[in-house]
């Protein structure tokens, strides 16, 4: 069998707490995804702590140790943060919650938790806070930060520049209106193929105006603009009633000023109904306020297909936008050979180069159901199918070679997980029980069973 997935103790809400994997085999693919990136095989044991010290700072840690290699444990969560009235600054690596999307999604389309954390130093405004502009009251909330990339297989790590702004405002007391936008660059670096890119302060400032290189750049990045960008437009509406709550969201990726908003008004102006501007991940939650044991329903239908056309840049088109990937960072948008955004963009290796998103044109149906039995025991089911369109520039590049494309036509993929926890048993202990199966043409079938156990010391004495 493949290696098994690392579920961390984050997902059991350990404040302080120590984790304990009993069995554990397989590989699928909702036992490996969202998970830190991190997964081994065999038993494992836990650690993990989050508090204040002395009301100095905040911190989180969390540490991982397999059976099979107990000498060099993980540490995907390892942060310290300090707040001062609406702004926070933290350095370290931690777990990201910026979009909007539900907790039974399976992922965000730019920052999700299924790759080990970048290293960052952030400055951030993380919550909501009221502003009054032109006389109306809008809520604001975002966030700037530098960080590093693994180095992989790039001769020196390329660096992270993140920044994001929401903006929403409320109707009433029962529902609002929000919209993000997330702006991610990987810059600077060595690669083996284009060598040194430009890092110094003044291309830094062209980074964060997104601003083509100087002459000193490589040449494509004079006339586009330097590093590798891309980021999201986050929406979401949120309505509260008595006996449910309801959210829709969408998100939109984009890698260049077409997918950002050009390719969108030229469909305007050519009075078209911009449907081909609307790659991105929909999805309509519905959480029940009442005491009934359907806790939270989810769908969601990601379509990644257009990709601001089919064809490559010329005269004439904007050119496909190859969502996650990059002419000079071949490894695109990962971090230790795990994707960085939703984890139904497949993560390989198809033609000469290292590890690389190999399919990110997809489209899939998701339904996520949270269960409560009692104040003790749930269940989470996930339920996920896809079909798989591969790349633009790989379907090119094996059509030039007259070699055969595995993924023409689609290849159809379905994974599901049921999932079981006891909480707060016999004092402060968890148990997780959960079953993952994957069948389809696109991941390897297989079938996983975890078994886990738990211990929270955050409600004892000193004394206990």
């Amino acid at each position: 069998m493949a290696n098994p997935a690392i579920v961390n103790a984050q997902s059991l809400d350990l404040q302080k707490g120590l984790q304990i994997t009993l069995l554990h085999k397989g590989n699928s693919f909702w036992h490996r995804s969202n998970q830190l990136g991190v997964y081994d095989k065999g038993e494992y044991l836990s650690f993990s702590s989050h508090g204040n010290y002395n009301n100095l700072f905040d911190y989180g840690l969390s540490v991982i140790g397999n059976s099979n290699n107990f000498d060099r444990p993980v540490m995907p969560i390892g942060f310290m943060s300090k707040s001062i009235k609406w702004y926070n600054f933290k350095i370290g690596r931690w777990e990201k919650g910026i979009t909007a999307e539900s907790d039974l999604s399976t992922g965000s389309l730019i920052r999700s938790n299924n790759a080990i954390p970048n290293p960052q130093i952030s400055l951030s405004v993380p919550n909501y806070n009221k502003v009054t502009i032109f006389n109306q009251e809008f809520w604001v909330k975002g966030g700037f930060s530098h960080g590093w990339f693994s180095k992989g297989e790039y001769v020196q790590a390329p660096l992270l520049h993140e920044k994001y702004l929401y903006i929403k405002k409320n109707f009433g007391n029962h529902s609002s209106f929000a919209v993000g936008l997330v702006h991610e660059v990987m810059w600077g670096g060595k690669t083996q193929e284009h060598g040194s890119q430009p890092q110094s302060f003044s291309d830094y400032l062209r980074i964060v105006f997104a601003q083509s290189a100087s002459s000193t750049g490589y040449i494509g990045e004079q006339v586009n603009v330097l590093g590798n960008h891309l980021g999201i437009w986050d929406l979401a509406y949120i309505k509260k009633g008595k006996t449910n709550d309801l959210k829709l969201y969408f998100q939109h990726p984009f890698e260049d000023k077409s997918g950002a908003y050009q390719y969108f008004f030229d469909e305007l102006k050519a009075r078209k109904i911009p449907v081909k501007s609307f790659d991105g991940l929909f999805g309509i939650e519905l959480t029940s306020n009442n005491s009934g044991i359907v806790r939270k329903f989810l769908y969601e239908y990601i379509n990644t297909m257009e990709q601001s056309g089919s064809q490559p840049p010329s005269d004439s088109t904007y050119g496909w936008d190859g969502y996650y990937n990059h002419y000079i960072y071949y490894s695109g948008w990962t971090n230790l050979g795990r994707g960085i955004a939703n984890p139904l963009f497949t993560v390989g290796k198809i033609i000469k180069y290292g590890d690389n998103v190999i399919n990110n044109r997809i489209k899939a149906h998701h339904l996520g159901l949270q269960l409560k039995f009692s104040n003790h025991f749930s269940n989470k089911l996930l339920f996920t199918y896809s079909k798989n369109y591969g790349t633009y520039w790989d379907a090119l590049v094996f059509k030039s070679e007259d070699l055969p494309y595995k993924f023409s036509g689609g290849i159809d993929q379905f994974s599901a997980l049921i999932q079981f926890d006891l909480l707060d048993i016999w004092g402060n202990m968890n148990i997780r029980i959960s079953y993952a199966i994957d069948r389809g043409d696109l991941l390897m079938n297989s079938e996983s069973l975890l078994f886990s156990i738990s211990y929270n010391f955050s409600n004892l004495s000193p004394s206990q």
